[in-house]
């Protein structure tokens, strides 16, 4: 083979091995779709122990937990209370939600909550989560005070308090550094005394790169790159035949 032919095989090589990096998809931080979901949950606080998340529902392996009435730490509803998950390695989907009717929130002697209609949900793909955490009512009661009423289909952040005693936070998000997005339908913290803190209705979710087979290159690219190569054989086997007939002569 001439130094010429070399030189352009070597070209040739190197434009194809562009082409195939270029064509490879940047990594995400998680490696796999996941996704939480829960109703209720609640720190230890005055005379109530703390409540685990419940109903608790993750992905994988994913789906439905339900649980029909509630009564346990601050919460008490005769709803059901729904949480479920889901996920897709295959496009790199993952789902939550969690939902209940209604639901109580004893804070201490003198304050509570009334929640109706709480729903909070959460879809990601591969590039991104997005989410909505709704109540279609709710108030917080504290003695000797108004009644706060809170948002129905609250913007994302939305926050309300009663200044000194209480802050509720409705349709909480946030993101944290793998791109996993958490809602909070309801987050409530008391500010004074027992220190509670409450979320009702969290759903949690990320997406992942699909899982693939083969490397991913488009069609385009590979036949162009199936091209290269050919013209590159077929200029090498023509000089080639050229020096033969050359020496023979």
């Amino acid at each position: 083979m001439s130094t010429r032919s070399r030189r352009w095989l070597a070209a040739g090589a190197a434009v194809l091995g562009g082409l195939l990096c270029a064509a490879t998809p940047a990594q995400a931080a998680l490696t796999s779709p996941q996704a939480e979901a829960y109703v209720v949950s609640a720190n230890a606080f005055g005379s109530f122990l703390a409540v685990a998340p419940t109903p608790f529902s993750t992905y994988s392996p994913g789906g439905t937990q339900t649980l029909v009435g509630l009564t346990v730490g601050p919460f008490a509803t005769s709803s059901t209370l729904t949480s479920t998950t889901a996920g897709d390695p295959t496009n790199g989907t993952a789902s939550a939600s969690a939902t209940v009717e209604q639901l109580g929130v004893n804070l201490g002697p003198a304050l509570s909550a009334s929640l109706t209609g709480v729903n909070a949900t959460c879809n990601a793909t591969p590039s991104g989560a997005t989410g909505n955490g709704i109540i279609t009512a709710g108030s917080i009661t504290a003695l000797g005070l108004p009644a706060l009423a809170l948002t129905a289909n609250a913007l994302p952040n939305t926050v309300l308090g009663i200044p000194g005693v209480v802050t509720v936070t409705l349709n909480e998000q946030s993101t944290d550094a793998n791109g996993v997005l958490t809602v909070n339908a309801v987050h409530i913290k008391v500010l004074s005394g027992n220190g509670a803190d409450v979320i009702v209705g969290q759903a949690q979710c990320g997406g992942a790169p699909p899982v693939q087979a083969t490397p991913m290159i488009s069609s385009a690219v590979g036949a162009g790159a199936v091209a290269m190569a050919a013209v590159g054989g077929v200029v090498y086997l023509r000089r080639r035949n050229r020096g033969q007939q050359t020496e023979a002569v």
